[in-house]
């Protein structure tokens, strides 16, 4: 599982619009109801006898076990899964910039967004379906930029019903001591290997996390395919953690984007937060520890996922606003209430 320096949906010349939205009914949260998407007694918490946790045995990925990723979503466009998600609430979803920000409205009011998914093949006890209302991208997210701000909340048009399979993933603290070297574990529907099949049943695989300055240093060593002609280098105020070894092997591959890299809450209370969103990265499982000695093209990259932590103002405030802000927000009506 694994995401290219490619997004994973096809580039155009469509770009995000932002559309007036006169009498538009929003889902405004509480700073009560946002403090409990941090530390809310019912988020983090896989399915009780779901098996899942840093002592996992994983080489490349395993097949999850149902239940274990109840907070994860599948973004699917004419019944093809393209991203991932992660339920902040029953109204919001957490998902990467890059899954949105290259498509039309159209396009956006044609994707469903699947809970309680697991196995694609059937319709598993407690999924459901749903439209997207609205899409707020980071204002400082842009294409040419791949690693910086990728991130996005997307509002749906109906209430999730939460359950045993369906749960929300809690947002970290600003100063959780999550360190590097921590075990953390990603879960998706992405290609199992870089040009690999595309599996039907949720995998996951326990990547640890990477110390941000060897993170920084690989990052100078690979090139954004979005931009080939320049480096990817990380901007001043880089938005980013990295995971996943030297050696490769266990990685994020296409399709795992916009999906939740979770960790163990520094709290030992046994649940899991919502650290980084998967964003970016150069091949699939490609290890990276001797990049200086390859040619470029041969080089990789640990997988680069969006810090949360420093994006949390941002969040919060998305919430609160119900996705909308000031006139310079990034933000896609897709759909009116219908009342």
């Amino acid at each position: 599982m694994r995401l290219v320096s490619d997004t994973d949906t096809e580039q155009g010349s469509r770009s995000l619009r932002i559309l007036p939205v006169p009498g538009l009914w929003t889902e405004r949260m509480t700073p009560e109801q946002i403090s409990s998407c941090v530390s809310g007694s019912k988020c983090g918490v896989p399915a009780p006898g779901s098996r899942m946790g840093p002592s996992l045995r994983v080489v490349g990925g395993a097949q999850a076990t149902y239940g274990s990723h109840p907070w994860l979503v599948s973004l699917q466009y004419r019944g093809s899964h393209f991203c991932g998600g992660a339920i902040l609430t029953e109204h919001w979803i957490l998902t990467a910039a890059h899954c949105l920000a290259s498509h039309s409205k159209e396009f956006l009011s044609g994707v469903r967004v699947l809970v309680g998914e697991f196995d694609q093949r059937v319709d598993d006890e407690e999924k459901q379906a749903f439209l997207i209302k609205s899409a707020s991208v980071h204002e400082k997210y842009h294409h040419a930029l791949p690693m910086n701000y990728d991130i996005a909340l997307m509002e749906l048009d109906q209430h999730i019903v939460l359950g045993t399979h369906v749960q929300p993933i809690c947002l970290p603290l600003a100063d959780d001591s999550i360190q590097p070297g921590t075990s953390c574990i990603m879960g998706g529907w992405g290609r199992m290997k870089e040009k690999g099949r595309v599996p039907a049943v949720l995998r996951e695989v326990k990547l640890d996390l990477v110390d941000p300055a060897k993170c920084q240093y690989v990052l100078h060593t690979v090139r954004s395919s979005t931009r080939p002609q320049r480096p990817a280098r990380p901007q001043p105020a880089m938005t980013v953690l990295c995971a996943g070894p030297e050696g490769g092997g266990r990685d994020a591959c296409q399709g795992d984007s916009g999906g939740p890299l979770v960790c163990p809450a520094g709290s030992g209370e046994g649940r899991w937060v919502a650290l980084g969103v998967t964003s970016w990265g150069k091949g699939c499982g490609r290890s990276w520890g001797k990049n200086s000695s390859r040619p470029p093209a041969r080089r990789g990259s640990p997988g680069v996922f969006t810090d949360v932590r420093l994006l949390l103002p941002w969040i919060k405030s998305k919430l609160r606003q119900g996705g909308l802000g000031s006139g310079n927000n990034k933000t896609l009506i897709v759909s009116q209430k219908s009342e």
